[in-house]
């Protein structure tokens, strides 16, 4: 016969089977964090949470909210044109519920507002860290959260949102009333599920002990090695990401600088007696995930009946996203080399056309020039190169010792136009010059015989 200590042993373990995952994943870029955290929660049926993904969950359920209660407003409306016989205290309530509705709707609009302006007005387009502690610790005691509990992926990054966000009691704002004198102490409001309101400064259903994650997995490398992870990552995986250099040096000292020996995340939960796992990925056991998750899964055990997956079905699921993240990159080089080719042909066919219509401009530049040197060259022709072309073969036949200064006296002498300018030049004096000259070299040479011959006979 079972006793009662039999019992309650076996009630504890009954306890822990039926006890929901939740766990922290932490560590630096690249280290693999949002893949190892999908796949726990793949596999336990967690939810995922990530910064992102909790600010969008949230302002969908608020838009969620406004909506249900305008339709349900929209309803009562309907339901009293059709019965207006209805009582006056009746009339009373509905009107005090349709009051409740507009006030819901009225806070759901107002903190939707609220977190777009901030991010608007952010210079990084982030909320500020109180308000995400706020809005986290609201999220992590849904019933979501829960019953089916949570990883949350890289989130709390430094000690004092770890503080913030799972400490025993957040302190609450304090409001100022109309007397200087006096403070009333006031808990930030929070629409919580199905419009209900969450007082945020209040622990909610022992929130601080119910959020709290039984898992701390930590995992560890130096930035030498994450950056040649970047380096040996599929294109297709690092395009349109932050895992460019500048953004990855800025976010590697980033987690750096929050997580030091003294001042780390880390250390607020070793003190909570949540003492973390630590991974080191620079292990060679550790180096895939496959290995990282089948050792977080041994620890973790196995998942809640009916939630989570079974090994078989985990096994089945990431075989088959394997494959369709093979098909994907084989789908992306082919576009690759598709939109390279389309490039090239896209660059040859301008450079085709660059090119026709450069030999064009030539053409018309060189009808232009034609034209505009034509009376030129027709000058050139007629005064000048006829002279000097007969200059020139003679330059090139003689080879005298000094060329140019010969062709200048060539040019001078021989010019029909040269002494055109010189009062005393005319070209009928000029023949007459050279008829006068050429007369006297023939008296010159008859005078010279004459008198050998008489010079002759003398001696004789």
């Amino acid at each position: 016969m079972a006793t009662i200590k039999d019992l309650k042993v076996a009630t504890a373990r009954f306890a822990d089977i039926l006890k929901p995952l939740k766990a922290v994943i932490h560590g630096p870029p690249v280290s693999g964090k949002t893949e190892i955290t999908k796949n726990i929660c793949r596999r336990y049926g967690a939810l995922y949470i990530s910064v992102k993904t909790m600010i969008e969950e949230t302002l969908e359920e608020l838009r969620n909210n406004i909506a249900s209660a305008k339709e349900s407003a929209k309803e009562k409306a309907d339901k009293e044109r059709e019965e207006p016989g209805e009582n006056i205290d009746e009339e009373e309530d509905e009107e005090e519920g349709d009051i409740g509705d507009d006030r819901d709707i009225q806070q759901c609009e107002e903190q939707i507002r609220d977190i777009s302006s901030l991010i608007t007005e952010s210079p990084n387009n982030k909320l500020p860290d109180d308000y995400v502690v706020r809005l986290m610790r609201v999220f992590l005691s849904k019933d979501r959260c829960q019953s089916h509990g949570y990883v949350l992926d890289g989130y709390p990054k430094t000690l004092q949102q770890a503080k913030e966000l799972f400490g025993q009691i957040i302190e609450a704002p304090k409001k100022t009333t109309g007397d200087d004198s006096k403070t009333v102490e006031t808990a930030e409001e929070v629409p919580g599920e199905g419009g209900d309101t969450i007082r945020v400064g209040d622990t909610v259903g022992n929130a601080s002990v119910d959020i709290t994650p039984n898992f701390v997995i930590s995992l560890q490398a130096e930035d030498e090695f994450l950056c040649e992870r970047v380096m040996k990552m599929p294109e297709i995986d690092v395009q349109g990401t932050h895992l460019d250099e500048p953004n990855m040096i800025r976010r590697l000292v980033e987690f750096r600088k929050n997580n030091t020996p003294d001042n780390t995340v880390l250390n607020f939960f070793d003190e909570a007696d949540i003492h973390p796992i630590i991974i080191d990925l620079m292990d060679a056991n550790n180096g895939d995930i496959d290995c990282v998750l089948k050792f977080l899964y041994n620890i973790f055990g196995a998942p809640i009946p009916g939630l989570g997956l079974s090994e078989e079905e985990d096994e089945k699921l990431r075989r088959l996203e394997m494959e369709q993240r093979k098909l994907r990159q084989q789908e992306y080089l082919i576009e690759k080399q598709l939109a390279e080719e389309a490039a090239q042909k896209e660059y040859e066919d301008k450079m085709e056309e660059w090119t026709a219509t450069l030999e064009k401009l030539q053409r018309e530049e060189e009808k232009i020039i034609s034209a505009e040197t034509e009376p030129l060259r027709s000058y050139l022709m007629k005064f000048i190169f006829p002279t000097l072309t007969q200059g020139l073969s003679l330059v090139a036949k003689i080879r005298p010792d000094d060329p140019v200064d010969y062709l200048a006296e060539y040019l001078f002498r021989a010019n029909p136009e040269g002494r055109m300018f010189d009062p005393s030049y005319t070209r009928q004096g000029e023949e007459l010059l050279r008829h006068f000259e050429s007369m006297g070299e023939h008296c010159f040479s008859r005078d010279s015989r004459g008198s050998d011959a008489m010079k002759k006979k003398t001696s004789e």
